[in-house]
């Protein structure tokens, strides 16, 4: 089928007459006519009935319709997916990222990412796993990053890094000075915790449910360096990325807990849309991810 033929035909049926349709194709009329003509005797049907005013799609025409709609539709997307691979290395790369990915896992990777590519725009926003997946879910952010439970439907979640979080308290404090911590010693101590709707503070819900430990009173911080502000001034308990703590953690301004069972060993996943089409940049970027990680 000559796809010329297809394109006329089309802009036929959707403009519903010659004259406009010769006008939208920049053909004139009787060429049009001729064509159309040509076409319908090499399909041996007839397409449209001619009428006082336009013209109307046949049963042969309606069906025929339905074919050049999705095949101009695919021709349309093929443009698209190669106009994007040429313009891979001027992309978007728009993230969205929970605060330890964020924060201490992504701007190292993507001032390297931004070096080979110096063309690309990247955007990243930086919220709580339940904003991130929202946010992907709602087509904001093409990536997000995620230190929590994926619940939002329509999306894939990939592991690509393990991270723990370490409970830890001032270095003065008092459950340091115990010959043998317990788990069960942190019931209804004061709690630093993250704001709702944080993967971090769902995992940490988690553990003191499956150890039977009463949470104690609790402030909320937006992020994990006002966390660590607080535990460093003897505000209570906190449970911090191991990734953000090392400093603090090697010069003594911190102590983590020595309690196994009040570890939390946790996975880092990139999240995307189910059965979506990355864009080149995006595909780039979780590529060199991958490379630096070693995966």
């Amino acid at each position: 089928m000559n796809l010329h033929h297809l394109a006329i035909f089309n802009a036929i049926a959707e403009t519903g007459s010659i004259s406009a349709a010769a006008q939208r194709l920049h053909i004139s009329q009787p060429a049009l006519s001729r064509e159309i003509k040509d076409f319908e005797a090499r399909l041996g049907v007839t397409l449209f009935e001619r009428m006082p005013r336009g013209m109307r799609l046949t049963h042969a025409g309606e069906v025929l319709q339905e074919y050049a709609v999705r095949l101009f539709d695919i021709s349309r997307t093929a443009q698209s997916a190669m106009q994007e691979i040429a313009d891979a290395r001027m992309g978007h790369l728009s993230i969205g990222a929970s605060n330890t990915n964020g924060t201490y896992v992504l701007p190292q990777r993507l001032a390297t990412f931004r070096r080979d590519n110096p063309d690309v725009r990247i955007t990243l926003f930086v919220g709580n796993t339940e904003q991130i997946s929202q946010g992907v879910a709602d087509m904001r952010f093409t990536l997000g990053f995620i230190e929590g439970p994926l619940h939002v439907g329509g999306l894939v979640a990939e592991p690509f890094q393990q991270d723990d979080l370490v409970p830890v308290v001032a270095p003065n404090h008092e459950l340091l000075q115990k010959k043998q911590a317990m788990a069960t010693d942190i019931d209804g101590q004061p709690l630093l915790m993250r704001e709702r709707g944080s993967g971090t503070r769902e995992l940490i819900a988690d553990l003191l449910e499956a150890n039977g430990i009463r949470q104690g009173s609790a402030m909320e911080f937006g992020n994990t360096e006002a966390l660590k502000q607080a535990v460093m001034y003897g505000g209570g308990i906190a449970w911090l990325p191991r990734i953000s703590i090392v400093r603090e953690l090697h010069e003594g301004t911190l102590a983590a807990l020595p309690v196994e069972r009040l570890m939390i060993r946790r996975q880092l996943s990139v999240i995307r849309r189910a059965n979506a089409h990355l864009n080149p940049t995006s595909e780039a970027f979780l590529q060199a991810l991958r490379a630096s990680l070693g995966t």
